[in-house]
């Protein structure tokens, strides 16, 4: 399969990389990915359907069911989205430096599994409980992340990392998907009966780390499995954090993550401008997770032909066009389908491409923390851009605050285009 260097997005091959790609694409061998991709793809979609079974509880469950006030789902959706970041860091930390990749992730699988038996058996509901299953259950999902990356990346060869991640995250939006449905349909069955929610979702917990012990192997490639390291664990952050060829990627993935609209203010979005019941934001997490997966599998196929970064820059423009339908199209329901597909066209070239990327400028030795640090500039990018946009939405309302980042967004991008990446190209 030949190799492509790319430079620019400028150059005007566009139209020869995209006949080589479908010469490509008759073939199987691009396709063809080890079995411990499809282990840990498993393993993901099982925790997620867990995970989002009791996401989507959780309104109904603590304020209607429980009696708590509404503060408690504040607290709980703010601890859920803002997440331990430091975990993050800490876990791809410990993988690099014992070498125990599999051990790692599996602690956090296990950690979350043991938050969803917390669930089954918490007695007198109050605010700290529910805060503190909800952060020990992000804390296991923020120690896992990296060492399981690490451990696709190092599964495949170099010309199918895009490709990996992007059937890994497809997997893991089907059980985001598959998460909310199942719940529905255990409540519309057995109304009120949450501890029904709680059982399953520990079921599908355990499932999920079953899954990870007996189908993910620890070490996919044998010539990574020696464990020699510098002498102090910080030496790896130093290590991944000083590597130039992974900086101009931390930088990118953090600046375009400044300029992101939450999904949730785009579902806000939607309902407020087309005069709808606010019970359709739920659905609107779906038809994303459906659109997600879709094409994370085929966008991740085409990234390592043409290029990830390239790839992961393009992402932005269904983003682009994301702002404008929530803004100014109003259409229902014909905009709330274009602007979920939209945004799942966004995540499937954006993120597993990010972390194919990103796994592909660092060595075996810091991968973890390499891809640990990209997701927590993603995350840290993220959470003030939640914070701004909120302030700017209060202080000057919808329009200034989506116009004010639909500007700063097209011209990250349009400089993100013009510059060229000599480092980046898609190995044969």
């Amino acid at each position: 399969m030949p190799g492509y260097k790319l430079s620019g997005v400028y150059e005007g091959d566009w139209l020869l990389r995209f006949s080589q790609f479908a010469r490509d694409a008759k073939h199987a061998r691009g396709w063809r990915l080890p079995a411990n991709v499809w282990g840990l793809g498993v393993t993901s979609l099982l925790t997620d359907i867990s995970s989002e079974m009791i996401v989507s509880i959780l309104p109904a469950y603590l304020v209607l069911s429980s009696g708590l006030a509404p503060m408690a789902l504040g607290i709980a959706n703010g601890v859920h989205q803002g997440g331990p970041i430091v975990a993050t860091v800490l876990g791809g930390l410990i993988a690099d430096r014992s070498g125990r990749r599999k051990l790692t992730a599996g602690f956090g699988y296990a950690l979350s599994a043991v938050c969803r038996l917390g669930w089954l058996t918490l007695s007198g509901q109050s605010v700290g409980a529910v805060t503190a299953l909800v952060a020990s259950d992000r804390v296991g999902k923020a120690i896992r992340t990296a060492p399981r990356d690490a451990m696709i990346s190092l599964s495949v060869r170099s010309d199918q990392l895009a490709t990996a991640f992007g059937i890994h995250r497809a997997m893991d939006a089907g059980g985001a998907a598959l998460g909310p449905a199942l719940a529905f349909v255990l409540l519309w069955q057995l109304p009120r009966r949450y501890d029904a929610v709680f059982f399953t979702s520990l079921v599908m917990a355990l499932l999920g780390l079953a899954a990870l012990l007996l189908l993910v192997d620890e070490y996919p490639d044998r010539r990574t499995s020696d464990r020699a390291a510098p002498a102090s664990p910080w030496s790896y952050a130093v290590l991944a954090f000083a590597d130039r060829r992974l900086r101009p990627i931390v930088a990118l993935a953090t600046v375009f993550s400044i300029v992101t609209i939450g999904d949730v203010f785009l579902y806000v979005l939607l309902v407020q401008r087309s005069n709808v019941s606010s019970y359709w934001i739920p659905l609107f997490y779906t038809g994303t997770a459906v659109s997600f997966l879709m094409l994370a599998f085929p966008v991740g196929y085409l990234a390592d032909r043409i290029g990830r970064r390239r790839t992961f820059i393009a992402a932005h423009a269904p983003l682009l066009l994301a702002y404008g339908v929530a803004l100014g199209f109003n259409a229902w329901p014909w905009n709330a389908l274009i602007c979920v597909a939209l945004l799942g066209a966004y995540y499937a070239a954006s993120e597993g491409v990010l972390a194919g990327l990103a796994a592909s400028r660092l060595p075996a030795a810091t991968r973890a923390i390499g891809l640990a640090s990209v997701a927590t500039a993603v995350s840290v990018g993220r959470m003030g851009s939640s914070m701004a946009f909120g302030f700017l939405w209060t202080r000057s309302g919808d329009l200034v605050a989506v116009l004010t980042f639909t500007s700063a967004l097209l011209v990250i991008l349009c400089v993100a285009v013009m510059q060229r990446d000599a480092d980046e190209s898609v190995a044969s």
